[in-house]
């Protein structure tokens, strides 16, 4: 891959010329952006390889590691398939002239639209904790997860019953993939349709008042972002042929990944230089302040990240911080009703029995106790009296520091 005015790239460039087209040719700018975005990318990946390693730590854990490190990996992608859209590199041979792979499943199936839902579903979580009272798990993982796939399943059928010149074709006389203008529309379409999801999540979460400004986070996500779409989408229309121009091209992929490689570093700076440096002064510090934003109760059910096994929970005592099996906060169904609260006010709330509220009740301790619950006496009342001071091995409550029911 050379990055020489050589005679091959000459004659490149003439033929563009006597087919109308001005063709900067590819050279050191291009491998500067190239350079450059992959030393961002190389930092970026240590610190998603440090963020896993840790996502056991409180702190890291309530910003959902698995799903961050996802949106990085897609990011790295999207910026594979602008290298071959966007002329930084020779689009010659049979792999990256294939543009159906580079330009529909790298930059936008598994790039932006990836980027793009899993932010969204990072708000809808958000949304499912402060607003709904309820763990992100369970119906609200399927649904969400289930909708994104069917978005993205319809606009691959879409992509491949539309003729190739509606699409994407390969332009072999300059050597560049080119877009149709239909096709741009409709791919436009589909971010701004994600993202405007995203903002109506984002303003049902504009009273959320916590020192870990969730809302503010995604707050200037969303403002960067409709930013950078109603950029491109500029761009896209006023220089249909930007790629072919050196300084459109530079300009374009840097503002767009320098961009979303901020707000990812925007949510997960303080956290992961945090784990590094002060880890332990830190989680302290972090858990002081979940005290008393009077947060914990979101954060008991909210920190539960949906590819984990744990969940982070904040004990009754303001000075222990433990780490729960999920299996052990939770029903069946997801539903801690030990946490749960606001049950008549939260949009979300299942019609759960006033008595039958604020029980902590293991799934094994229940069902060790269905024999022997007393006559008179509602089931889960009778569960609780029978299972108060047991847990699933048979040892009292206080040995795990769990928050003990009132007497």
């Amino acid at each position: 891959m050379s990055f020489e005015f050589t005679q091959q790239e000459k004659t490149r460039v003439t033929l563009a010329m006597l087919g109308g087209v001005k063709l900067d040719p590819i050279g050191h700018i291009d491998l500067a952006v190239i350079v450059v975005l992959s030393l961002v990318y190389l930092v970026n990946f240590i610190a998603v390889a440090f963020l896993i390693y840790n996502r056991n730590y409180p702190p890291l854990k309530s910003k959902y590691p698995f799903l961050m490190g996802t949106i990085m990996v897609s990011m790295f992608v999207y910026f594979l398939g602008d290298l071959v859209l966007k002329s930084h590199v020779h689009v010659r041979g049979p792999l990256l002239s294939n543009c159906m792979l580079f330009c529909v499943w790298l930059r936008i199936v598994l790039g932006a639209y990836t980027v793009s839902v899993l932010t969204t579903i990072r708000s809808y979580a958000l949304f499912c904790i402060f607003v709904c009272n309820r763990a992100f798990r369970g119906k609200y993982v399927y649904v969400s997860t289930g909708l994104a796939l069917l978005l993205a399943v319809v606009f691959v059928i879409v992509t491949y019953t539309m003729p190739g010149e509606e699409s994407v074709r390969y332009v072999g006389l300059i050597e560049m993939c080119s877009m149709s203008y239909t096709y741009r529309a409709i791919v436009q379409g589909l971010l701004w349709l994600v993202w405007l999801v995203n903002a109506l999540l984002n303003f049902r979460l504009r009273h959320i008042n916590s020192s870990f400004n969730e809302s503010r986070e995604m707050f200037v996500a969303c403002v960067c972002v409709f930013t950078l779409l109603a950029f491109n989408t500029a761009i896209l229309y006023a220089f249909p042929l930007y790629p072919t121009r050196v300084y459109l091209r530079a300009t374009e992929t840097l503002c767009s990944h320098l961009i979303a490689n901020f707000l990812w570093w925007f949510i997960m700076f303080s956290s992961i230089y945090n784990c590094a440096v002060r880890r332990t002064a830190y989680l302290s510090e972090w858990k002081d302040t979940l005290m008393r934003d009077g947060l914990q109760k979101q954060y008991q059910i909210a920190r539960t990240d949906p590819f984990s096994l744990t969940m982070v929970s904040v004990d009754s005592h303001v000075g222990k911080l433990v780490t729960l099996p999920r299996a052990m906060v939770t029903d069946h169904d997801g539903f801690d009703a030990r946490t749960s609260f606001s049950q008549a006010s939260s949009p979300c709330a299942d019609d759960v029995p006033a008595y039958e509220a604020g029980l902590w009740r293991p799934e094994s301790a229940r069902r060790q106790s269905v024999g022997s619950q007393k006559p008179g006496l509602p089931g889960a009342l009778a569960s609780h009296e029978s299972t108060s001071a047991t847990t699933v091995n048979e040892q009292p409550l206080e040995h795990y520091n769990f928050p003990m029911p009132p007497k």
